[in-house]
């Protein structure tokens, strides 16, 4: 299951992963986002039936129970407000032991409110919805996830900073001031994690 599949990449690179036997599911909230999925899946000559691509909300999937076995998502999370209820529908719809793999982007220092005002003006953008890394962490724990691994860590550079906060695009996003920008170098993280839906109630979650 891809949370936020965007233009399809993933998608297909998953469907490569899965086989002739497996299915992947790609969800996001942009009817524009999907066709263009369903372009790139055909044009990769991806096996018909291995993926379905909807238009829905990360929130509210409408997919039963214990469902996938796997949910990624590639830079999307952090562009919902509820991040809450994104992280307890993946639970919800992973079987016991299913995992998490999610890159995503987050603060590692809080910055302050008149600032962080100005970057969700233009929430498109990937630095609209960041939170403290923190935050993030337990976000995922108080769903109900285990073992959760840092897989990958890395400070923005300035020109990723720049890139990041009018991500899609500048034609849809404005990129911030300079004097906005600079106040958070060094302040934003690209992170990549994987974690459980525990098998027994014994699992902890760790990071």
């Amino acid at each position: 299951m891809d949370f936020g599949c965007g233009g399809g990449i993933d998608v297909i690179l998953a469907a490569r992963r899965v086989g002739p036997q497996g299915r992947v599911i790609g969800i996001d909230f942009a009817p524009q986002m999907i066709e263009r999925a369903q372009q790139a899946v055909t044009e990769a000559g991806v096996q018909s039936g291995t993926v379905e691509l909807r238009v829905g909300d990360m929130e509210e999937t409408g997919l039963p129970d214990s469902f996938a076995d796997v949910v990624i998502s590639n830079c999307v999370i952090n562009l919902c407000p509820d991040k809450g209820a994104v992280y307890e529908e993946a639970f919800r719809i992973l079987r016991a032991g299913g995992r998490l793999a999610i890159s995503d982007i987050v603060l590692t220092q809080d910055v302050e409110p008149q600032l962080r005002e100005r970057f969700q003006s233009t929430w498109a953008g990937c630095l609209g919805g960041a939170i403290p890394e923190a935050d993030y962490w337990q976000t995922v724990r108080k769903a109900g996830f285990a073992h959760i691994q840092i897989v990958a860590r890395h400070i923005l550079t300035v020109d990723e900073l720049e890139a990041m906060a009018c991500c899609p695009g500048k034609e849809f996003t404005p990129p911030p001031t300079k004097e906005d920008r600079v106040l958070v170098e060094g302040r934003v993280a690209s992170v990549k994690f994987t974690a459980a839906k525990p098998s027994m109630d014994s699992d902890r979650a760790t990071v």
